[in-house]
């Protein structure tokens, strides 16, 4: 491309250097605008500029309702419609996730739609054999889900693709996978984070912990959260400060009892993962003869009913539940109507002040001995 050549034109020169090379076939779905746009940098009127010279030049055939695909307007793109989403889940019994899934049914029964349900457990062998099955059966018209230990790699990305390759539109709620470019619906974990941080540093702590999950996105930017806080209030960090759990350490933290609190030693205040980690928390802090706040302050995230009937009600922000999986399921629906719709969306929100957090007026005070 040269100066003089128009910004749509390396998109252009770009799709037709991939179908002499075979790697765009008649039939097969172009990237969104969004994934184009993303990739070359150029805005979405730029890229729709240039799926437009190329629908002139016959490379390729934009259909309403679908998606844009190589060859001229012969190609016969998917065009079943089951009246049918697949919902992904990774747990069911969870405080989050009921009120989540009548949230993403409300809104799909009431645009005719059907839901067919499936949990992973959180496991990724779960998930690839849901996906593979689903796969097989090819009766959906989209996908709704939950990533499993979303942090980590994970092979059945190459799954994930197939459907959005089909034409099946892929959308996640709560946490997604960073390598595909697919929306998701969640809390504003970094956000949050920060504000559950700056609740404590505006408290007087200047040594404050988190204890988070390293084995999903939410506790990656959660921490990304927290340690912004503490870099906008130039307070003290240690990377001692911070105790790392995965999904199994989180459902008994009195597993790891020790390791966490030789993290929290030296702190006055914590940041907690969710409301699960600051209960089990609260709970074994009392046991030890430890007490809340005044030996240790607790600022948690979901604000569920566990915040209220702790040993000592704590400070929490609200999770969307209801409201997160009505937005999902909305834009899973804009997504099947509009294929260039952006279904990202990020819910913010203030905290519920309980009893957790104790204000310091002395200065040195450095965490329970």
């Amino acid at each position: 491309m040269t100066d003089s050549e128009p910004k749509y034109q390396q998109v252009i020169e770009w799709v037709k250097d991939k179908i002499v090379d075979g790697s765009y076939k008649p039939g097969d779905r172009l990237m969104s605008e969004m994934e184009l746009s993303k990739m070359f940098g150029l805005s979405r009127q730029t890229i729709r500029r240039a799926t437009g010279e190329l629908e002139n030049q016959n490379y390729v055939t934009r259909v309403q309702g679908s998606g844009t695909y190589i060859g001229g307007s012969s190609v016969q793109p998917r065009q079943e419609h089951y009246m049918c989403i697949a919902v992904i889940s990774t747990y069911y019994d969870s405080y989050i996730f009921p009120p989540t899934l009548k949230g993403i049914e409300r809104i799909l029964s009431g645009s005719g739609y059907s839901m067919q349900v499936s949990f992973t457990d959180n496991k990724i062998k779960r998930e690839e054999q849901i996906l593979k099955d689903l796969l097989e059966r090819d009766n959906i018209d989209g996908l709704i889900v939950e990533a499993v230990k979303s942090s980590l790699p994970n092979p059945n990305i190459v799954f994930y693709r197939k459907f959005m390759d089909m034409g099946i539109p892929v959308i996640f709620f709560n946490s997604s996978y960073p390598d595909l470019p697919a929306p998701c619906v969640r809390l504003d974990d970094m956000g949050v984070a920060e504000k559950a941080t700056n609740i404590l540093l505006q408290a007087g702590h200047r040594n404050v912990g988190a204890i988070l999950k390293l084995d999903d996105g939410q506790g990656r930017l959660r921490y990304a959260g927290y340690m912004k806080a503490l870099f906008k209030a130039s307070a003290d960090f240690r990377e001692s400060q911070v105790a790392w759990i995965d999904s199994m350490d989180y459902r008994d933290l009195s597993a790891i009892e020790e390791h966490i609190f030789s993290r929290m030693k030296n702190v006055t205040g914590v940041v907690c993962y969710n409301d699960e980690v600051a209960y089990q928390l609260i709970d074994l802090a009392v046991k030890r003869g430890l007490r809340i706040p005044e030996d240790l302050s607790v600022v948690s995230i979901d604000d569920s009913h566990l915040a209220g009937v702790s040993r000592v009600p704590f400070t929490s922000f609200p999770h969307p539940k209801d409201l997160l999986g009505r937005k999902a399921a909305e834009n899973m629906i804009r997504m099947i109507d509009q294929p260039e719709f952006d279904g990202n969306f990020l819910f913010d929100c203030e905290p519920v002040i309980r009893d957790s957090v104790r204000t310091l007026t002395l200065e040195g005070e450095n965490g329970y001995a």
